[in-house]
């Protein structure tokens, strides 16, 4: 049977679903955001770029819920006696959640920069964080592609960590953030 909640050895149906969701909607967002500059002027590229802010802002809201359901639900137990692994995993999912929140407010500031506020699927504005300003925007819009490309190493970092772990250690690591049942 699923738990709802983290255990010592696994993490629950709440944990799975926020990473493989987030994973998700963040690569679907990053996949968005190569190609839409690239597109020609029109309804095409000014819908792609609504879309791209509108999954930035619900992102955001994903991580605020996420690390509150972290801090307030216990960590699996590691699965490695290696302090040094432990200590740089835990590293990365912290890296994680501050470079995603780097990633979106400055994606926030460089759309507020460049003329105000967003709106969220056609549901609700967020209000411009900063006010128009074409300096404060090429800062951002700086901050916000070397943000995303850090966080695609670190991804990739993760992916690869996960393999290893898999493939070579053949521990749990892996199989205890997917979904059906652990061994």
């Amino acid at each position: 049977m699923a738990h709802f909640k983290n255990t010592h050895f696994t993490y629950g149906f709440v944990s799975k679903n926020f990473h493989w969701i987030m994973a998700v909607i963040i690569l679907l967002n990053f996949t968005i955001g190569v190609f839409m500059g690239d597109l020609e002027k029109g309804p095409l590229r000014f819908f792609l770029f609504n879309f791209h802010k509108s999954l930035g802002i619900l992102i955001l809201v994903l991580i605020i819920v996420r690390l509150l359901w972290r801090i307030s639900n216990l960590v699996p137990n590691p699965l490695s006696e290696n302090n040094l692994l432990n200590k740089t995993a835990k590293f990365v999912h912290y890296f994680f959640y501050f470079i995603l929140l780097v990633v979106t407010f400055s994606g926030w500031t460089y759309s507020s920069a460049r003329g105000g506020p967003i709106n969220v699927f056609g549901l609700f504005s967020v209000p411009a964080l900063v006010e128009k300003n074409e300096e404060i925007g090429k800062i951002a819009r700086n901050i916000h592609g070397i943000s995303v490309y850090i966080f695609i190493i670190f991804l990739a970092l993760h992916i690869l960590a996960s393999l290893y772990h898999h493939f070579f250690l053949k521990d749990k690591t892996l199989k205890r953030m997917w979904f059906g049942k652990i061994d």
